[in-house]
């Protein structure tokens, strides 16, 4: 008798374009987890749940999975040795990878979390000397030295305005401050 087939994840070969973007945006988003990286024990990670429309707000709902974003992050602060679960904390995400032009016509987020290798496709803008990159939850803007240099990579690449494109993002955190949800969401001073 024969065996059935078994099925295997297929291996994504990671994009590799002369596109490049690195956007840095606030966030303020309540802690699930914090370790310590177990191949280098150098750093850390954190995983934290954030609104997934910051503009209407940093609150979310945990029965609708809709009005928030899970994002797990490498942590270039040390906060990761410092905050528990349970508290909030605020800072920047960033976010990079490269950029390669795609059929595909809508703003996704493959699966519910956002992190390294999370497969994000975003619509194009294009200005005068430069890109915009609109993922959803955040917008790239891709800057250029001329319009002639913007021009031209960008028509190699094959970006166009109004088309898409997909990026395996890469995903750091940095804390500024942390603790209580309504300190953090309404204080201004750092920790």
């Amino acid at each position: 008798m024969a065996r059935p087939a078994i099925a295997r994840p297929v291996a994504r070969k990671l994009i590799q374009t002369s596109v490049e973007f690195e956007a840095r945006f606030p966030v303020k988003g309540r802690v699930l987890w914090a370790i310590l990286c177990d191949h280098c024990e150098a750093e850390g990670e954190l995983r934290i749940r954030m609104s997934r429309n910051p503009a209407a707000g940093w609150t979310y709902r945990v029965d609708d999975k809709e009005s928030f974003v899970d994002v797990h992050a490498l942590d270039t602060s040390k906060a990761y040795e410092k905050v528990r679960a349970g508290e909030w904390v605020a800072g920047r995400l960033i976010v990079f990878g490269s950029l390669k032009k795609t059929w595909t016509k809508q703003v996704a987020m493959a699966g519910g979390v956002l992190q390294d290798g999370t497969r994000l496709t975003g619509e194009v803008s294009l200005g005068e000397q430069h890109a915009q990159v609109d993922f959803g939850l955040f917008k790239a803007f891709l800057r250029f030295e001329n319009p002639g240099q913007m021009g031209r990579v960008l028509k190699y690449e094959g970006i166009r305005d109004g088309g898409f494109v997909v990026t395996d993002a890469q995903v750091d955190l940095e804390v500024d401050r942390w603790g209580r949800k309504d300190e953090v969401l309404r204080d201004k001073g750092r920790r």
